[in-house]
């Protein structure tokens, strides 16, 4: 995304990367990029808004992944289970799930799509997370001429929000104006950057004042 954000709460939002703790701040270590993101604003939303006193990211974000290779025998499925199977002193309160831009480009089915999303499920079910997911509908990336609101995978992002264990969070295809992406029209600008993390904060507060 555009802009690099480091947390306004450096002794309460942190970045947790190979056994160490560092202050949150765009890039974040554990995921690809190197420029900035949302997860950093969304933490200091989510104090902001009492949810929390204190966060500690776990970034794993690769991106233009589709999601095949996040469910089980996926080369990022593996990294996903060492890098969670390594956490000793913290437990998975929330994951935080965007994607599904790739999958759009390449025409995956809606089966497809649920098939592998239900796959990454169970491998962090069977490591002992079972956090309640927060999703994304999000398949718009530059100007495609084939590209329509409802399409296949939107259709499987949206039947996979179970309201159980499966929150939409944000239709980021829908929220985000061309003003709230970059050039390219795919990747966030800072205003993008900033409506995505208080959707996200939104959804994880209403989730956690209704139980």
């Amino acid at each position: 995304a555009e802009k690099k954000i480091t947390t306004k709460y450096p002794l309460n939002v942190f970045n947790y990367h190979n056994g160490r703790c560092y202050v949150a701040a765009s890039p974040l270590l554990g995921a690809t990029g190197e420029e900035g993101e949302f997860l950093t604003p969304l933490s200091d939303k989510l104090i902001d808004n009492g949810t929390y006193k204190s966060v500690v990211i776990i970034s794993s974000g690769i991106g233009g992944t589709p999601l095949a290779r996040w469910q089980i025998d996926g080369d990022l499925n593996e990294m996903l289970i060492n890098t969670l199977s390594g956490i000793k002193n913290y437990k998975v309160t929330e994951i935080i799930w965007h994607q599904g831009e790739t999958d759009f480009g390449i025409s995956l089915n809606t089966k497809m799509y649920e098939k592998s999303f239900n796959s990454l499920k169970e491998s962090l079910i069977d490591i002992g997370v079972a956090a309640p997911y927060f999703i994304a509908v999000a398949t718009k990336c530059g100007n495609n001429p084939y590209w329509k609101p409802i399409n296949p995978v939107t259709i499987a992002q949206n039947k996979l929000a179970d309201q159980k264990k499966v929150f939409l969070a944000v239709n980021t295809d829908d929220l985000l104006t061309k003003d709230d992406r970059r050039s390219d029209l795919c990747h966030f600008s800072e205003n993008g950057q900033y409506k995505v993390a208080e959707a996200y904060a939104e959804a994880i507060l209403s989730y956690h004042n209704t139980r």
